[in-house]
C-alpha cells in the first residue's frame, strides 16, 4: 500500500461520485424515497402512542364511563376535541363510585360552545367538580400558583388566550387563570370550568348569546374512575358496565386500538410504499453499480497494480454505494420531518387522531433505524459488482480498458 500515499480514499470516493452526477441523483432518490417513506410510518404512529399517554396522564383517569349511545362521542372528545353535548339520561353514573375497585369517581360535563374570538371554530367545554376532580387538580398541584375560582377557566394549548385576559363563551365572561401542556389530544382543544359557572353560563345564556343553551342539572356526560391500587382496570370496567346499565367503558388500550385503527390504512400504504420501492430498487441498483463497476475496471485495475488490496478495493466501492444510501436517506427524513411537523394540525383534523411530535429521542432511533436500511440496502446493491470485480486480476483489467 505504500505506493498508494498520495491517495487519499476520501478523495477518490469524491471523485468517482462526482463523475456520474445524474445517475447518483436518481440513485439519491431512491433512498430518499426508502427513508422517507418508512420513518413517515414510524413517526406518525410513535407521535400518536405518545400523543395519547400525554393525554391519559393528564386526563388522569383509568377508565372513562360515557352513556352506551355515546361511545364514539366520548372517544372523540378524548382524541380530537370535537365539540359535542350528551349526558347520561338518569342518575344512575352515582352508584360508580360505590363500585368495587373503584378508588376514586368523578363526573365531567361536555358542552359544545358557539364561536369565539379565540379560536376559528367552536371548541370543547369540560365542566369539572373541584371537589371530586383529580384531572385539573393534578394539574393545579403542579402549578400552585393558580386557583381556579368563580368564573374562572383553564384553557388547553390550542386556544389562544393568553393567563389573565378574558373569553366569553354563550355571552358569559369566563376569565383565563392557566393554560395546560400540550397533549396532542382533544384536551388542547378544550376548556375547562366548574359545574357551578356553567349552570350561571346556561342561565344567561338565553338573554346573553345567539343560542340558548340547556343544561340539566345533577347530571354528567361522563365519568372518571381511578382503580384501587392492584386492581385489574379491565375488570373493574366490565363489572361497572354489569352493574350500571346503559353505561360503556373506555380505557386507554382501546383507546389505542381505536388509533391504530385510523393509522392503519396510512401506515398500511407508507410501509407498502417502502417495501415496493425497496424490491424495485435493490436489483436497479445492483445493475448501476455492476455499470460503474464495469466502468470503473480500469481504474481499479491500476490502483491494484500499485498496490492496492482488494480489502481496499471493496471498501472504495462500498463506500461510493453508502455515501449515497447516507445521502439519499438524509435528504428522505429530512423532507419527511419537515412536511409532518409542519402539518402537524392537518394530520390530526383529517385523520381524526390524537398527535403529537415525537421526543427528539424517538426522531433519532427512527431515522438511524431508516438509515440502517438504506445502508443495508446499498451494501446488498454492491455484493455482485464487488465480487466481479476483485476476481478479476489487475492487469486484464489494464490491457482490456472498459469493456
Amino acid at each position: 500500500m505504500s505506493n498508494l500515499s498520495g491517495f487519499r480514499f476520501s478523495k477518490l470516493v469524491g471523485r468517482n461520485l462526482a463523475n456520474r452526477p445524474y445517475r447518483n441523483i436518481a440513485t439519491i432518490f431512491a433512498f430518499a424515497l426508502i427513508a422517507g417513506t418508512l420513518f413517515s410510518s414510524q413517526f406518525l404512529s410513535n407521535g400518536a402512542e405518545q400523543s395519547l399517554d400525554a393525554g391519559m396522564d393528564r386526563l388522569g383517569a383509568d377508565i372513562m364511563v360515557v352513556p352506551d349511545k355515546y361511545l364514539f362521542a366520548g372517544q372523540t372528545v378524548l382524541l380530537t376535541g370535537e365539540p359535542t353535548t350528551f349526558f347520561f339520561e338518569d342518575a344512575g353514573f352515582e352508584e360508580i363510585s360505590r363500585i368495587p375497585g373503584v378508588a376514586k369517581a368523578s363526573p365531567q360535563m361536555y358542552i359544545a360552545t358557539l364561536f369565539a374570538s379565540c379560536c376559528a371554530a367552536p371548541v370543547q367545554m369540560i365542566a369539572i367538580d373541584p371537589e371530586t376532580d383529580f384531572t385539573i387538580s393534578a394539574w393545579l398541584v403542579d402549578n400552585p400558583g393558580v386557583k381556579m375560582g368563580e368564573d374562572d377557566i383553564i384553557i388547553g394549548s390550542n386556544i389562544i388566550q393568553d393567563p389573565g385576559k378574558e373569553l366569553m363563551f354563550y355571552g358569559h365572561i369566563f376569565h383565563v387563570v392557566g393554560t395546560l401542556d400540550q397533549t396532542g389530544t382533544g384536551m388542547d382543544n378544550s376548556v375547562f370550568t366548574r359545574f357551578e359557572d356553567a349552570y350561571v353560563m346556561a342561565g344567561e345564556s338565553g338573554a346573553k348569546a345567539v343560542k340558548k343553551l340547556n343544561i340539566p342539572r345533577e347530571m354528567a356526560s361522563a365519568v372518571l374512575v381511578k382503580v384501587e391500587p392492584g386492581m385489574s382496570p379491565e375488570a373493574v370496567a366490565d363489572e361497572i358496565e354489569r352493574q350500571v346499565p346503559g353505561t360503556r367503558t373506555i380505557l386507554p388500550n382501546g383507546l389505542m386500538s381505536a388509533v391504530n385503527g385510523q393509522l392503519a390504512a396510512v401506515t398500511l400504504l407508507l410501509e407498502g410504499s417502502a417495501v415496493a420501492v425497496t424490491v424495485v430498487s435493490i436489483p436497479l441498483l445492483g445493475l448501476v453499480s455492476a455499470l460503474v463497476a464495469n466502468e470503473q475496471k480500469k481504474d481499479i485495475s491500476i490502483l491494484r497494480a500499485l498496490g492496492a488490496t482488494k480489502g481496499f478495493v471493496t471498501w472504495l466501492i462500498l463506500a461510493e454505494s453508502f455515501a449515497l444510501a447516507i445521502i439519499g436517506s438524509i435528504i428522505g427524513i429530512g423532507v419527511a420531518t419537515w412536511f409532518l411537523v409542519i402539518y402537524q394540525d392537518f394530520i390530526t383534523f383529517s385523520l381524526k387522531i390524537p398527535f403529537i411530535i415525537p421526543s427528539n429521542l424517538t426522531i433519532l432511533a427512527e431515522g438511524g433505524g431508516a438509515l440502517l436500511l438504506s445502508v443495508a440496502i446499498a451494501g446488498t446493491a454492491s455484493i455482485y459488482p464487488v465480487f466481479r470485480i476483485t476476481r478479476s486480476e489487475p492487469y486484464e483489467g489494464i490491457g482490456r480498458g472498459v469493456s
